[in-house]
């Protein structure tokens, strides 16, 4: 049995709870407005579930193991048993803690909060898609809207991300065991940090970029000191190479790469983590209803921007 369709009203609503809808909601509320947040996964946003906060708590216990590995000039020897499961949980902790205190920050504030997808159905009115067989949909009509619904990773052709052997981020920082060898496709910010957190945990990794360097968006004093710690960590560069596809072997999967000049090569490894960005989510928002656009890169356009093309 389906739930027929709910309408409610509400003077702003904000689609999408991360680091930018959840404050903006809360400030719109401290000025006494009627606010409605819709999140379709999680309060806080890849920030806080899928990004920053877990990635820089693994990259704390893969330190202290590290150290701890790594401190035989102060007369410390010790081989740390690392298990991946037990750091993850630990992680998993640390991220429902802040997760918690943005939904009490919201409810403390008066923000109405709605789980589901949002979605225009004309410019004064949302409809929230709630997840699960049977749950159907609510309307909710508004004044004012705010989009923020944040990015997900760009999945390049010949590698559809399966969690298994094609990894993005969110799927490497919920790993259970740690891989014997890794694949890192892009050297920028994602990939570096990822890759000396496993490199740290025993892993044996190597990343291919097409550009020249890591962290290609950085000042060199910047890059330079990231590549040099990395290499110090065993982490093999391989420049100027795409990725182009990859075949599944007995121990994980060989990628194949090309260089600028045609030139192919192959990395084996038991996992690959494709981190060549990241992409705005806004093909779910039926922008079309509210006579918005995007660009090629998925941005929504500017009405200034639109006019004047």
């Amino acid at each position: 049995m389906v739930v027929g369709d709910i309408a409610t009203g509400t003077d702003v609503v904000v689609i999408g709870g991360g680091p930018a809808g959840y404050t903006a909601a809360i400030r719109a509320a401290q000025f006494d407005l009627d606010v409605t947040l819709a999140e379709a996964n999680a309060l806080g946003g890849t920030c806080l579930n899928h990004g920053c906060i877990p990635s820089k708590a693994l990259v704390t216990g893969a330190d202290t193991a590290h150290e701890a590995a790594t401190a035989e000039e102060l007369g410390i020897h010790a081989d740390p048993s690392v298990d991946l499961g037990e750091m993850v949980a630990w992680k998993d902790d640390v991220v429902d803690q802040l997760t918690g205190g943005v939904e009490k920050l919201c409810k403390a504030n008066g923000v109405n909060l709605l789980e589901g997808r949002a979605e225009f159905a004309d410019e004064n009115t949302v409809r929230v898609i709630h997840d699960g067989e049977g749950q159907g949909s609510e309307s909710v009509e508004f004044e004012d809207a705010i989009i923020a619904t944040g990015s997900r990773p760009i999945e390049i052709p010949g590698f559809t991300f399966d969690g298994d052997r094609i990894l993005t981020s969110r799927h490497a920082l919920a790993l259970e065991s740690i891989p014997e060898s890794l694949l890192v496709v892009g050297a920028g910010y994602i990939g570096m940090e990822l890759s000396t957190v496993f490199a740290k945990l025993g892993t044996d990794v190597t990343v291919v970029e097409m550009l020249d360097d890591v962290l290609p968006t950085y000042e060199s004093d910047v890059s330079s000191v990231v590549k040099k710690r990395a290499e110090q960590l065993g982490i093999d560069f391989q420049f100027g190479e795409s990725a182009q596809d990859y075949e599944e072997t007995d121990g994980g999967i060989t990628v194949h790469t090309e260089t600028d000049d045609g030139e192919i090569d192959e990395y084996s490894a038991e996992k690959a983590l494709v981190a060549v960005g990241r992409e705005p989510i806004t093909d779910t928002l039926n922008l079309d209803a509210i006579d918005l656009d995007t660009d090629d890169t998925g941005c929504i356009r500017p009405i200034a921007a639109r006019d004047e093309s």
